[in-house]
């Protein structure tokens, strides 16, 4: 079985006042982390099962390119990251569009560990569910994997609208990964939200 591992990285920040990718956390930048953590579970997948995982990179700067790009994870350059969330999603399924199931994660997420993610595929193969996705109290957030039969309607999104519009149309048809501990699902929009969440965790 072939599955994609996408990291949307094209955003522009602009409730955060500056490029939150490249804000630095415990000495390295958002992206990174998120990075790491995609390949840390890359790895683990390959190890403990017979699935083919590769993962991609959608971006449009050139800082996280390079560093992708020499971390062996494949490149995606978002032409119109003005067109929000959803063209950085397609253009990451059609680098993936012969894998048999495609993982998209958001690189915002700086404490969401490769463990999780690793336990969410886990997940979605063991429950026969065409998606899946991290939840917290039976709420979906990010990441999700989708079976390719949700390849046509991930084409049609447009916007901001992302995969999980997707996923609550078709919640029966969804499992979800209870996460215990919230912080890995957030997201990080405000830096003072940032700083703040820093600060409790050195508490």
């Amino acid at each position: 079985m072939k599955i994609g591992m996408v990291l949307l990285a094209a955003g522009f920040s602009r409730r955060f006042g500056s490029n939150k990718l490249l804000y630095k956390i415990d000495g390295k930048p958002m992206y990174l982390i998120a990075l790491e953590q995609l390949r840390l579970a890359q790895e683990e997948l390959t190890a403990e099962t017979s699935l083919s995982c590769r993962l991609a990179v959608v971006t449009q700067y050139e800082t996280i390119i390079e560093t992708a790009e020499q971390m062996k994870a494949e490149t995606v350059r978002n032409p119109h990251p003005e067109e929000g969330i959803a063209s950085s999603l397609k253009l990451g399924l059609r680098n993936f569009w012969d894998t048999d199931a495609c993982l998209f994660s958001v690189a915002d997420q700086p404490w969401l560990t490769g463990k999780t993610i690793t336990d969410l595929v886990k997940l979605f193969l063991k429950s026969g569910k065409g998606m899946a996705c991290a939840a917290e109290k039976g709420e979906p957030g990010n990441p999700c994997i989708f079976s390719r039969k949700y390849y046509p309607e991930l084409r049609k999104l447009s916007g901001d609208k992302g995969g999980k519009r997707i996923l609550r149309q078709h919640l029966e048809d969804a499992a979800l990964l209870e996460i215990g501990e919230s912080r890995e699902l957030t997201d990080v929009d405000f830096r003072s939200g940032t700083l703040r969440e820093e600060k409790r965790l050195q508490t």
